[in-house]
């Protein structure tokens, strides 16, 4: 932020607040159901937390979220802390959409890539944004901005726009865009980059053997493109670089190195750094709290998550409050962090007060267009497309399953099976595990016989039963398979059948599929 920002900022100046305040405000902490009261309103009264994130488990339908955002803003009210208070959510759309139930549920990143076409992210951003600026929620934590270099990489793929830098980087502009437009604030993730990794840091801490060089010629562009674009907030990954020294064996969101020179003093960027949250296995397994939030603040962190577990957060803050009083953290330090967390929330009601979402009434048809520009047709070497109604056809789909922390689309029906009956298809559906076995594979095909089979995969080019199932069904007969998540699948499944590509099971995603599958289509074979 420039100086002549922080000076004219009208909330308290951080001498006037106590140190128990200033530490409490650089924490974002979570509530443990779908209602605030009383359990938060007791918590607010011994620490004013600075913000409070929502997960699936706070949400169960639009008038509860409603009522759980009235509470939320009532009781932080009641405490003297700025409205909007910081309300901030992980809502990517795609395997991470915490709305869909009662929301237009949207293809999320790797699906927008698709297109080719950054406007495609601006239109995301843009109905994910009026989502949330319609239930009064500030703050996105989003975009994905990792650039998912390692195809096994088990916590980002669909979730990043692709493998390309500069392609990730074009769209998170235009995602950033849309977001802003609709009122609400982003948070792009995870810096310097998750993308190039084979651990999941909900479990374990991951190792990223990148060098320095390789790092601002690869994943860091995205986030560079994000600070133009005037992201508010940038959150820090957990993963270490073995290779870059500076790091000094620290997790980046740890790191002095990561958060202080490299993106607040080398990249320039003025917003609020964050940390991910702390009681995420990859560093409450190796750091205890009494020592984990000295270390974020001392590397440059604005403000700490840790959503979950009240005592672990009161030996987080209490572990600060003791780094300040014995001298190992400078309480200017913290001071920094209060006037960039104020300017924050004054930015929150400028973007709610100049917010242009997409009206209510226009969403359903928003998200059918942002569908649309996403299914891709791979190849159609036998000319299956479009599909007829005189022959009988067998729809395979795998059943979905949670693979990650970080993806609510486990145990989600794949509702295909209905819309193509409803357009005068003759169909029989059959489900089959995502990672089928041999005795499976063989009544499966016993099944098939006959008929044009139209398979869907789920990361087939990790769970090679999904591959050999596929590659029996093409020996045997026509065959289309749906690529239903990692678009890497398509490589290797069978060339001489058809594929198109989704990376999405939404229900807009299948909508548009249906289209293409009725009509036939040439783009992109």
């Amino acid at each position: 932020m420039q100086q002549n920002e922080v000076n004219s900022l009208q909330d308290p100046a951080p001498a006037a607040m106590s140190l128990e305040d200033k530490i409490s405000l650089m924490c974002v902490v979570g509530t443990p159901s779908t209602a605030a009261e009383p359990e938060f309103r007791g918590r607010m009264s011994r620490n004013r937390f600075g913000g409070i994130g929502l997960f699936p488990h706070n949400v169960k339908n639009e008038k509860q979220t409603l009522e759980l955002m009235e509470e939320v803003q009532s009781i932080t009210g009641d405490y003297g802390l700025p409205q909007p208070y910081y309300v901030s959510i992980d809502e990517e759309g795609g395997t991470l959409s915490k709305f869909k139930s009662f929301y237009p549920y949207i293809p999320g990143n790797r699906a927008a890539g698709l297109s080719q076409d950054p406007d495609t992210a601006y239109l995301q951003g843009k109905i994910i944004g009026s989502q949330l600026h319609s239930l009064g929620i500030p703050m996105n934590w989003a975009p994905v901005l990792d650039v998912n270099t390692n195809l096994d990489n088990p916590v980002v793929g669909v979730r990043s726009f692709g493998e390309d830098p500069e392609s990730v980087a074009a769209f998170g502009k235009a995602y950033i865009q849309g977001m802003h437009e609709a009122g609400v604030a982003v948070t792009a993730k995870h810096f310097p980059g998750h993308g190039q990794v084979s651990g999941d840091s909900h479990v374990v801490l991951p190792e990223c053997g990148l060098t320095m060089e390789e790092l601002l010629n690869g994943p860091l562009l995205p986030f560079i493109a994000a600070i133009e674009a005037g992201a508010d907030s940038i959150m820090m990954g957990h993963l270490v670089f073995p290779n870059i020294p500076e790091s000094a064996g620290l997790p980046a969101s740890l790191s002095p190195f990561f958060a202080g020179d490299l993106l607040r003093s080398r990249l320039g960027f003025e917003g609020i750094i964050c940390t991910d949250d702390i009681e995420m296995g990859a560093i409450r397994k190796h750091f205890s709290p009494d020592e984990v939030g000295v270390l974020a603040v001392l590397a440059g962190n604005d403000m700490i998550l840790m959503c979950h577990t009240p005592e672990y957060q009161e030996r987080v803050i209490a572990g600060i409050r003791k780094a300040v009083l014995d001298g190992v953290i400078d309480e200017s330090r913290i001071d920094e962090s209060v006037i960039r967390i104020q300017h924050l929330y004054t930015k929150f009601r400028q973007y709610q007060a100049g917010a242009r979402p997409i009206p209510r009434e226009g969403w359903n048809e928003a998200a059918l267009q942002l569908a649309r520009r996403t299914v891709k047709v791979s190849r159609d070497p036998l000319q299956l497309l479009p599909l007829s109604a005189s022959h009988q056809y067998m729809l395979i789909l795998p059943q979905q399953e949670q693979l990650t922390i970080a993806d609510n689309s486990g145990g989600n029906d794949i509702g295909l099976a209905a819309l193509l009956e409803a357009v005068g298809l003759s169909v029989q559906v059959q489900y089959c595990s995502m990672k089928p076995e041999a005795a499976e594979i063989a009544a499966l095909c016993a099944q098939a016989a006959g008929r044009v089979v139209i398979q869907g995969t789920l990361n087939a080019h990790l769970f090679s039963g999904q591959l050999q199932l596929a590659r029996q069904l093409a020996a045997a007969g026509p065959l289309l398979n749906l690529v239903l998540r990692n678009p890497y699948d398509d490589a290797y499944l069978p060339q001489n059948a058809g594929s198109i590509l989704l990376c999405s099971t939404s229900d807009y995603s299948l909508k548009a599929l249906v289209e293409v599958l009725m009509q036939g289509t040439e783009a992109g074979v």
